[in-house]
Parts: C-alpha cells; structure tokens; sequence
C-alpha cells in the first residue's frame, strides 16, 4: 500500500494532513466517521495523524486505530511517546506498529500527566523524542541483541520517523534550544518535522531560514494549522494545553468569531504555508470534520499568493517576543540578516565556579587527579564488586562529591550523571519533571517556567545561560547525543563512576546533521 506521507515529502508535494485526537474510549464514532469521509472522497485527506494519549491523559493509542486508517486505504501517522513507558516498551510498541505495516512515527517526548484513573498517573520519560529516534534508527537496520551467547538481530523494518519541534517561543533560550535539539532529532534519523500549533507566521518562517542557513533546508517541515476555539485558546494559555502561545488580540478575536472566520484564518495560514515553501500544512482542531478540512484545503487555493497582502491577519505577537532575525520589509524576519543573539556574557554562579574548578582538578580524564584516584579506584573494584558499590578507603572519600552535588546540584544519585554536559547548571534529574538528558520539551511556558510546574523555571533555559557563562557555544547541544540513563548505576556514586568508566561519558556520541549534497556544497 502506497506511503502517501512519504511519497509526497519526498516528490516535493504540497501535502495535507489530518491530525485526530484519539479519545478516553475505544469506540471512536467522530474519528471513524472522518476516516470514513476521507476515503469515500478522491481528493480527500489522505494522512491521518494519530496521537498518543494527548494531554497527559489516557486515551485511545495509535496502533489500536491505525489498522482501521489502514483498511480504508489512507496512511496513518502514528505519534508515539516515552511518557507512559519505559524504552522496552517503546520498542514493543514499535515492533507491533511494524507488524501492522505502519512505517510513519512521529516521535515525541510527551505532555507531563494531568489525569487517570483513581488519580494522577506516575511518569515514566525514559526515552525521550531523540532517543526514540536513535532507537527507531537501529530498528530500520535491524537492532542487534544478545541471547545467551548468541547475537540475535531482529528483522529491519523501513520506519519513516519525524520529529517536532516548537518555533513559537518568546524567550532566547527556550527558542535557541528548541533549534539546536531539532538539528540532534535531525542528526540520529529524522526525515521530517511537523511544528507544534502557532499563530505567529514570522515566527513559523524563522525555523525554514533558520534551518535552510544552517544547511538542513532539505529536510521537509510541514508546518502545523489549528483551529482554536476561545474555549481551547484560553486552556492553551492556561497551561492546559502545554507550550502554546495564544497572544491577547487572537483571544479577543476568538471570543467574537464564529466558525467560518475561524476556518479562514486556517485557510490563509496554510496558503502562506504553501507560498513560503513549506512541505505541507498538518491540520487540526476539536469537532472539525472532514468537510471542514475540505472546506480550507479548497479556501488556501483560492487565496493562492494574497495571502502576502494579509500578513497582518496571520502575526500575532506578544510583548518582548524574541526574533533570532531582524524583521524585512514585508513584516516577517529577512532571512538574510544577522543573528540576534544575546552578546551579554552572563555571569557564573558559586556552584557552578566551584564545580568546574573541581572538575578540572579530579574529573577532567587528562587532569593529574583524575589519573590518580582512577587507578586506586580501578584497583579496588577488581578485588571486589565490578560497580562502584565496592568498599573500600577510595571509595569511601567518594561520598563527599555525593554530599556537595546533593546540596549544591539537586543530585538524586543516578550515578550516571551529566553535569559537565549541562555546564554545572543543576540536575536535569531533580529539576527536569521528565528527566531529559538531550535537551528541552517544547512545553515550557511564556515565562520559560516548566510545563508541569510553573514555580520552577525550566532547567534547559538555565544550562543554556549556563554554558553562556562559561563562554561555551550552546550549539553543541546539537552535537552530542547523551544516551539513556543506565538503570544499573542508580544510587552509585557518580564520580567514581565516572573515574572507572562505567557511566555515560565514554557512551556519548558525537554526531552532526547530514546537510544536502547541494546546500552543502554551497556552504
């Protein structure tokens, strides 16, 4: 059966697609009905997104409806998330998804949980949306394992894997890390991007340029068409829905427009879409039925290029917004201008002063300290135990990091820790609701607190600060993949470790986007 979503991104199709919302049941009438529509129509919707228990809250998943996408003839596009279970799970879930033959995953962090049954559900986030990918990656090769003393690999399967990523944020650093995590989702085998929902096409145009200077211009973005009622606008600016901007003037004409005003406002985004080249336009929105679809899928053709005269209609700004670039002529950023990137340095805390003095002293691997403890500590593991939990005199002097990085980091005793990565800023396993180790969700709020807390400030926006501080470019935060926690060092000590090799930092991988043939050569 024909990839409809693959076959168009890459013959360079403008595509439209169809984003369900999966509810708390399994019978699912609305979305029957629409897939139903869609099929009977020959020139209707022909991929049809699936979410994976939005919200935070339980629902219908994906693979549970894909096989009726399936058997209607259309392509589903399965969203798939690391907040509901842990990273053998998520494999499962892809084994069963290429059973079924779905090869589209839109790969995902996850919403913070909101409800479930008998009260709030635990979270899991072991893998995050990069690491999703990297494991997607492995998969389309086929991923090697060991039984016993036999290497077993399980079969390949042609997975077509894209990311998200969120262009609307107000702040610098909320919006930089989104950027440089969208080049490490793009580095480990993402072959397309959808953005999440926006009312700002400035801000929506600034990721093409953005990508297209940093040579990922090839890569197909499809950029996101919702259609908010005031009812959803005001959850989205309640947090509700997470990382959503919903400005004051849209909420005021949302409060006096009805349907049709609404459907145009779609219907002009996604030719403004279609006019600056985006891949597609990845519609959604609460009670629209296919008709609806239709109805601004056939309105963005009439518009055609007068979407340029109606600008104004599709900028809607808050006060303070950060633009990477300057603004042109036209009212949206001119691509060709330079970086409007803070030239501040930002001063650096105590801890994270005193933590990198330490670590040049005894974790640096070339420093004299390092070398020292290594071979005691070395020494002490091979007459004992093979993890730190070995007694011993060296060992024990290693309970005074533990003690410092507690009190000063938020240390919660992973034993496979990161903090050189995040420049000292904190402890992504305290202060990150969802424990991520490659860089930020896109659920941050406006202020750049955290989605699911909002007295806390997200840490990313702190480690990006951070590494300012130190006068280290954050862009290396598209460069290395951390991979997943390893669950055997929890309640270890990190230091020791760290010294003996056994956590994460000789794990690390280096990695760089793979720029096009053509953009590279310009480049």
């Amino acid at each position: 059966m024909e990839n409809h979503l693959k076959t168009a991104l890459q013959a360079g199709k403008f595509l439209c697609s169809a984003e369900l919302i999966l509810e708390r049941d399994h019978s699912a009438p609305e979305a029957e009905a629409f897939v139903r529509d869609a099929a009977r129509e020959a020139r209707g919707v022909k991929v049809i997104s699936l979410t994976d228990l939005p919200g935070g809250n339980p629902s219908l998943p994906p693979e549970a409806f894909a096989s009726f996408v399936l058997e209607h003839g259309l392509t589903p596009l399965a969203h798939l998330t690391g907040k509901d279970g842990n990273r053998s799970f998520v494999e499962s879930r892809l084994h069963a998804l290429a059973r079924m033959g779905v090869e589209n995953i839109l790969a995902l962090t996850g919403d913070a949980q909101k409800s479930g049954y008998q009260g709030k559900a635990k979270p899991v986030f072991d893998v995050d949306s990069v690491l999703m990918l990297w494991l997607i990656q492995a998969l389309r090769q086929g991923l090697e394992y060991n039984v016993g003393h036999r290497q077993v690999r399980t079969s390949p399967f042609d997975f077509f894997p894209g990311a998200a990523v969120n262009p609307y944020k107000t702040r610098e650093p909320d919006q930089m890390m989104q950027f440089h995590k969208l080049e490490l989702k793009i580095a480990v085998g993402a072959r397309f991007i959808i953005t999440q929902l926006g009312f700002n096409l400035r801000k929506l145009l600034e990721l093409k340029q953005y990508m297209t200077r940093e040579g990922l211009g090839h890569v197909p973005v499809v950029a996101n068409i919702y259609v908010p009622t005031a009812t959803i606008a005001k959850m989205m600016r309640a947090g509700e829905v997470a990382g959503c901007v919903v400005p004051d003037e849209l909420l005021r004409r949302l409060e006096r427009e009805k349907k049709p005003e609404r459907l145009e406002r779609a219907a002009l985004m996604l030719a403004a879409a279609w006019g600056l080249g985006f891949a597609g336009g990845h519609i959604g929105g609460f009670g629209l039925t296919h008709a609806d679809f239709m109805k601004i899928i056939g309105r963005a053709g009439e518009i055609g290029l007068d979407w340029e005269r109606r600008v104004d209609e599709l900028v809607f700004e808050t006060p303070g917004e950060f633009y990477l670039l300057p603004c042109g002529s036209d009212g949206l950023s001119d691509g060709k201008g330079a970086y409007q990137l803070t030239q501040v340095k930002h001063h650096m805390s105590w801890k994270q002063r005193l933590s990198m003095s330490v670590h040049r002293l005894i974790i640096d691997p070339k420093s004299f300290g390092a070398r020292f403890l290594r071979a005691r500590l070395k020494r002490e593991s091979e007459s004992g135990d093979s993890t730190s939990k070995s007694k011993g005199f060296w060992h024990a002097t290693m309970g005074l990091s533990a003690v410092y990085r507690k009190a000063a980091l938020g240390c919660m005793s992973c034993g496979d820790c990161i903090q050189d990565y995040l420049s000292y800023a904190g402890c992504t396993m305290h202060w990150c609701y969802k424990n991520l180790r490659n860089g930020p969700c896109g659920g941050s709020r406006l202020d750049g607190s955290c989605e699911a807390d909002p007295i806390l400030p997200c840490i990313w926006n702190m480690v990006y600060l951070s590494t300012l501080a130190t006068g280290d470019d954050p862009r290396r935060f598209a460069r290395t993949l951390i991979p997943p926690r390893d669950w055997c060092l929890d309640q270890t000590n990190a230091l020791a470790n760290r010294l003996v090799g056994l956590d994460n930092y000789c794990k690390r991988v280096e990695v760089e986007s793979p720029a096009h043939p053509a953009a590279a050569a310009e480049i």
